[in-house]
C-alpha cells in the first residue's frame, strides 16, 4: 500500500511540475456602463480606473433594496460634496435583473451626484472582490492603492477621515 501511494505521488509532483506554459498570467479585465451610458474599465483589483483622473476614488458596491444601503448612499452623498473635485466616487448596483427606473428612483432618494453603475462584468467584480454584504466600499489612492475597505453600514466620518489621510488633509 505504501508503495502505490509512494509511486502516485511522485507521478502527481511530476505532472504538476512539467507544465511548460511560461506566458504570464493574464489580468482580470472588467468594464462597467452607467446608468447615463458612460463607461469604464480597469484590470485588477489593484489598477487605478480608466477614468479616475489622477484621484483617489471610492468604489461603493449598493443593492437598491436595501435600506442599509440607502442610508450608506446619503452619506456617500455628503462626502461626494465635501470631497468635490479631490476624489471620484463610483457607484456600482450589483443586482444584474433590477429595471433601470427602480435604480434611478434610487439614484434620486439617496441625492446622490456621481455616477451609478449597473451593466457590464458587476459579478465577475463582486465574486473577485468577494463581496458578500453590503453596503460594501473600497477606497483607492490616486495610484490605485487600496487603502481601506468598508464592510456594512460604515460612519460617514470614519471614510471622511480616510480620505483626508489619503489628501494630506
Amino acid at each position: 500500500m505504501k508503495k502505490i501511494f509512494l509511486a502516485f505521488l511522485i507521478f502527481a509532483i511530476f505532472f504538476t511540475a512539467c507544465d511548460d506554459d511560461k506566458s504570464p498570467p493574464k489580468k482580470a479585465h472588467y468594464s462597467l456602463s452607467s446608468l447615463k451610458g458612460q463607461k469604464i474599465s480597469f484590470t485588477k483589483k489593484e489598477d487605478a480606473l480608466s477614468t479616475n483622473g489622477n484621484k483617489p476614488y471610492l468604489l461603493v458596491f449598493l443593492s437598491s433594496w436595501c435600506d442599509y444601503c440607502l442610508g450608506q448612499a446619503q452619506h456617500i452623498a455628503n462626502l461626494h460634496a465635501e470631497f468635490e473635485g479631490k476624489i471620484n466616487v463610483y457607484g456600482v448596483f450589483v443586482d444584474k435583473d433590477e429595471e433601470k427606473a427602480t435604480l434611478e428612483k434610487f439614484v434620486a432618494e439617496s441625492a446622490t451626484k456621481f455616477e451609478w453603475f449597473y451593466k457590464g462584468d458587476i459579478a465577475k467584480l463582486v465574486g473577485n472582490y468577494k463581496i458578500q454584504t453590503f453596503p460594501f466600499m473600497l477606497l483607492y489612492d490616486k495610484n490605485g492603492a487600496l487603502i481601506a475597505s468598508y464592510d456594512g453600514l460604515t460612519p460617514e466620518e470614519m471614510i471622511a477621515f480616510n480620505i483626508k489621510q489619503i489628501l494630506g488633509e
